[in-house]
């Protein structure tokens, strides 16, 4: 459908889904790999710009790394090369979205590629980069908003929705995978098993204990901040565990979210409260809604897992660049293999809504400490543990990758069970309890720490 076609009937924009279907032999993976730039000796957030800034380190990877810059009113925001980018987050937080990839080790190869690029311009200026869920020294105030048009109008918006919008917005970094699917059917079941199994992979990748330098009383902080960010676009969505769910519940879902913007000859207006559903019936501000409009409106949509034109698990606090790939594998190994999909899905198959999403609050604070109900060695029965259905989890993937003739794949799954065999509360405990005892309180010995892990001993 040409960008620029107006939407008359919302039933033509079931083919926005529809166009995202592959063959099997098609499917790839996605990885997107977010962080914090911070100064070595004090673990505070690097300015947008300066001398030693997010500006900076974009403009030398332009010029030295092949990177084509892209900007707004002269202001560097994003880079492209090839079908990969690097795009900002509202507070500087740099995000690496790579290219789609038949295999686990080309998006290794990519990613670790790029880290390499970004510490070697990073390091003469005195920054490194944090890959853990919340920034943990710098407060909200002294993180500096980009230059970018469409964050002013979140910006303003957000905050009237949720009390942690700007703590979201400029203070959180995560990993996402994204998969693809084969038609509808297959689309819908692997959003609501992903969607089913988020909470567990929260848990497993809480990694966002403290924030302004002190424990915040959270495992997954950024999981909780995005809680209080806005309920219309956030969270898990009820809809999608009903059996018969199909591409229009999620079209009627999306068509009833506000608008952040609409853009016009490079003027951003805001949307204000009208819905999708409202502009395609009367149009906004005297235009009418295109096809355009519709694709950039579900880029700001924000459920724990998010359906487009393929299916992006959104659950994971940031953390080592092995442990992002490690996450591509454990989705490819439930979500890509039939038998180890069904198996998953029948862990969480029995909790209702309510519990689904008590399950997610608790395993913000308590990650895989926490306790769920209704699941498949236990339905009704509570105190069943996040870690004992993780240590499944992850053999099922490795099952689901044998069957897929990648069992060379699985050893990218080694992270995941020393996180869950290791002793005590997780890795977010262990950074909390570290910040306390050894590396007391200095900030130069926690970004040490954190990034000394870029060789994954989590």
């Amino acid at each position: 459908m040409d960008p620029e076609t107006v939407i008359t009937h919302e039933e033509d924009l079931l083919e926005y889904f529809r166009r995202g279907a592959r063959p099997r032999e098609r499917w790839g993976i996605g990885v997107e790999y977010e962080r914090f730039g911070v100064f070595r000796d004090t673990g505070r957030a690097i300015p947008y710009e300066g001398e030693a800034s997010v500006e900076t380190i974009l403009k030398t990877l332009a010029d030295t790394r092949g990177w084509s810059p892209h900007d707004e009113s002269g202001r560097i925001l994003s880079l492209t090369r090839d079908t990969s980018s690097v795009t900002l987050e509202p507070g500087g937080q740099m995000e690496l979205s790579g290219a789609v990839h038949s295999t686990l080790a080309e998006a290794r190869r990519e990613l670790f590629d790029f880290v390499s690029e970004v510490e070697e311009v990073s390091r003469p200026l005195g920054i490194a980069w944090l890959g853990i869920g919340s920034h943990p020294i710098s407060p909200l105030a002294e993180i500096s908003w980009i230059p970018k048009r469409r964050y002013a109008i979140m910006r303003d918006y957000l905050p009237t929705r949720g009390s942690l919008a700007h703590a979201m917005m400029k203070g959180t970094a995560c990993i996402q995978v994204n998969f693809d699917y084969a038609d509808e059917a297959d689309a819908v079941e692997k959003l609501r098993i992903a969607m089913g199994l988020s909470p567990l992979v929260t848990a497993l990748y809480a990694n966002s204990p403290l924030t302004e330098g002190r424990r915040n009383g959270f495992q997954s902080y950024r999981s909780w901040v995005w809680r209080d960010t806005d309920p219309d676009r956030c969270g898990l969505l009820p809809f999608v565990f009903r059996e018969e769910t199909g591409f229009s519940d999620y079209l009627q879902y999306a068509l009833g979210i506000p608008m952040f913007f609409v853009v016009r000859d490079g003027r951003w207006v805001a949307g204000g409260r009208t819905t999708f559903r409202t502009f395609i019936r009367d149009g906004f501000e005297g235009t009418h809604a295109t096809y355009a409009d519709f694709t950039m409106h579900m880029t700001t949509l924000f459920p724990e897992v998010r359906l487009k034109q393929y299916i992006e698990m959104r659950g994971c606090d940031s953390g080592t660049p092995e442990t992002c790939i490690a996450l591509a594998a454990l989705w490819k190994g439930l979500l890509y293999d039939d038998t180890s999909r069904a198996a998953s899905w029948a862990l969480v198959r029995d909790m209702s809504f309510q519990e689904r999403d008590e399950l997610l609050a608790r395993i913000c604070r308590d990650g895989m400490g926490a306790t769920l109900a209704g699941s498949r060695r236990g339905a009704g029965k509570r105190g069943v543990s996040v870690r004992d259905l993780l240590i499944e989890l992850v053999q099922l993937a490795r099952d689901g990758l044998e069957r897929q003739k990648a069992a060379s794949e699985t050893a990218y799954l080694d992270p995941l069970d020393r996180r869950i065999e290791e002793e005590g509360g997780g890795l977010a405990v262990r950074l909390a309890d570290a910040w306390d005892g050894e590396l007391q309180h200095d900030p130069a010995a926690l970004v040490s720490a954190i990034v000394g892990t870029e060789a994954d001993r989590s």
